[in-house]
């Protein structure tokens, strides 16, 4: 009985690392950028703290009403996700808009600084992958998974002694 419950234990930590890990690493495999949302500018289609899936594209094709994500600048790590309101494909150059603003964004979106289309969101998700990456998420994840193994290696101790009984 210890062993069925130890065993248990442990299969439902590691499902749970699995459920967090897996939609924050396959569509990765599948080619897709996973961004979090961290303001409120395009509520609410897209809330503070969902995760959007970004698919490469072409710049060129992009109409009015698709959501990018891109980045601020040249060198720059820090992206947005707006709406684009038009794409003019003469100078290379998007102007876009979040949903919550007032009016459009001060600067044209050049092609270069685009990442991508956004194809997808997961409310939640971009919080929750953002705690994970934090060194406090890291830290849980190598405790559970550690308490996963032990609990396995306890249960197989309580099944052997279970089967000399």
């Amino acid at each position: 009985m210890k062993s069925r419950i130890c065993s248990t234990l442990a299969a439902l930590l590691m499902i749970g690392l699995l459920a967090c890990a897996l939609p924050l690493t396959v569509p990765k495999l599948l080619g897709y950028q996973i961004y979090s949302v961290l303001t409120s500018s395009m509520t609410p289609a897209l809330p503070v703290g969902c995760a959007v899936y970004v698919k490469a594209c072409d710049p060129a094709a992009l109409q009015a009403g698709d959501i990018v994500t891109y980045s601020l600048g040249t060198g720059s790590t820090v992206t947005e996700t707006h709406r684009v309101v038009s794409n003019d494909v003469n100078s290379a150059k998007l102007v876009t808009k979040g949903d919550a603003n007032a009016g459009e964004d001060n600067y044209p979106v050049l092609y270069s600084q685009v990442l991508g289309v956004v194809t997808f969101s997961v409310p939640c998700l971009g919080a929750v992958a953002m705690g994970l990456q934090s060194p406090g998420g890291i830290a849980v994840c190598v405790v559970a998974f550690a308490l996963a193994f032990l609990l396995w290696t306890l249960a197989d101790k309580f099944k052997k002694r279970e089967s000399f009984k």
